[in-house]
């Protein structure tokens, strides 16, 4: 039943799809044209798609259920529970986590300024991604789409910003943590970044899951 929840996002903001997609291909060259010489662009970049087109699929579908206010209290009723419907919309994260991924994968194969990310870097890419999300995704479900749009803009605000001063903004030595998790093929990194995201994709779900079980649709 779960897949069902998945499709019927996907399919409520298929009209989008190309936006998507134009923004998977499109923020990673234009980072990498702006930004080529400053360490870590690759993860940077991945890290932009998924962050941009995960907030952009959630708003989208959160705008098109407002349409219908009472659509999602009939479809929580029978025969979907409200914790499924919270489950779906973390499988959408992953699922776009995965494409974007692949997408930037093979930007990088045909692409010569492209590195490909190492395992360290996929999942750091997935631990900062989640923590966004991990944010964005309860302060949605219990606000609404409407206070979602300051998200929204405040994530355009900060890629506006660029790569380059947001690294010096947040942390003045995020160069050489970045290099040195480009340089890492430590087991042992890669195994508590993972753990570190995993535990906050949970917590999240967690989270989302008791506020939308208390909220009155």
């Amino acid at each position: 039943m779960v897949a069902n929840l998945v499709r019927k996002d996907f399919l409520l903001v298929k009209k989008m799809a190309a936006a998507f997609l134009a923004v998977s291909i499109l923020v990673p060259i234009i980072l990498m044209v702006n930004a080529a010489q400053m360490a870590g662009i690759e993860i940077i970049s991945c890290l932009y798609m998924v962050i941009l087109t995960e907030i952009l699929f959630m708003q989208s579908v959160a705008t098109e259920e407002e349409k219908s206010p009472k659509a999602v209290a009939l479809l929580c009723a029978a025969p979907y529970s409200r914790k499924s419907y919270i489950i779906a919309r973390y499988l959408c994260y992953l699922i776009f986590y995965g494409a974007s991924l692949a997408i930037y994968s093979v930007i990088a194969a045909v692409y010569p300024r492209f590195n490909f990310l190492n395992v360290t870097e996929a999942l750091t890419v997935f631990l900062i991604s989640t923590v966004l999300y991990g944010i964005y995704t309860p302060i949605m479900i219990k606000y609404g789409a409407t206070k979602g749009q300051l998200v929204i803009s405040a994530a355009i605000l900060l890629v506006s910003m660029g790569p380059t001063f947001l690294v010096r903004l947040f942390h003045p030595d995020l160069h050489h943590i970045i290099e040195f998790l480009q340089g890492s093929s430590n087991l042992m990194t890669a195994i508590v970044v993972g753990i570190s995201g995993v535990v906050i994709f949970t917590l999240s779900m967690i989270l989302s899951i008791r506020i939308f079980s208390r909220k009155e649709l």
